[in-house]
């Protein structure tokens, strides 16, 4: 069985791997940052984060959202002095709809049923800080189970010659282990489902 999450961000951004000294932005969230907002949601730690593998979604937006461009201090290494003002695009008004369900997952209860019971029910999770989509300060606004509008919108859909190559896999401990694959935006109606837009996680 699969479910559909509706997710506010006011502003947010998802840096791919190649950026260098402008820190531009993918034009919307990739399965990576999202499955880790649904680990957070469900309050597991990032060292448990393979818990879930196999689990699979499907994401699109109303819309794709405006940018903006900010100065901001960056971090260029290891250490706090090494860090110095830089340009950062945002994505303002992220309206996103996620599709998830067991997929190859193992174990139970799956991702999905503790996404439900987290909406549902959120003193039953033991969870720190508040819930954000990428950088602690690209915080949630809303996070809700609801079915998508009767309107067009726009599908992340694998494809070996799509133009965004996204993470779906991120090893914060061996970069040569992070998985990616290759994406289209795919325009049609929310209300037609994530069918061939579905992603597990590796």
């Amino acid at each position: 069985m699969a479910i559909s999450i509706h997710v506010e961000v006011p502003f947010c951004a998802f840096r791919p791997y190649f950026s260098r000294e402008y820190q531009d932005t993918y034009p919307v969230p990739p399965p990576s940052a999202v499955y880790g907002m649904l680990l957070s949601l469900v309050g597991v730690q990032r060292e448990h984060k393979g818990l879930h593998r196999g689990a699979a979604i499907a994401l699109a937006v109303d819309k794709l959202p405006q940018q903006a461009t900010v100065l901001r201090k960056l971090r260029r290494g290891k250490t706090l002095q090494e860090t110095r003002p830089d340009y950062q695009d945002l994505l303002i008004d992220l309206n996103l709809w996620v599709w998830l369900r067991r997929g190859r997952e193992s174990g139970s209860p799956t991702l999905a049923e503790k996404v439900l019971e987290a909406i549902s029910n959120p003193t039953s999770i033991t969870r720190f800080g508040g819930l954000s989509l990428g950088e602690s300060s690209y915080l949630v606004n809303i996070i809700e189970r609801s079915e998508p509008p009767d309107q067009d919108g726009i599908f992340l859909q694998p494809d070996t010659k799509g133009f965004y190559s996204m993470p779906v896999w991120v090893d914060h401990e061996d970069a040569m282990k992070t998985r990616s694959m290759r994406f289209a935006l795919v325009p049609r109606p929310l209300q037609s489902g994530a069918e061939g837009c579905w992603v597990e996680i590796p």
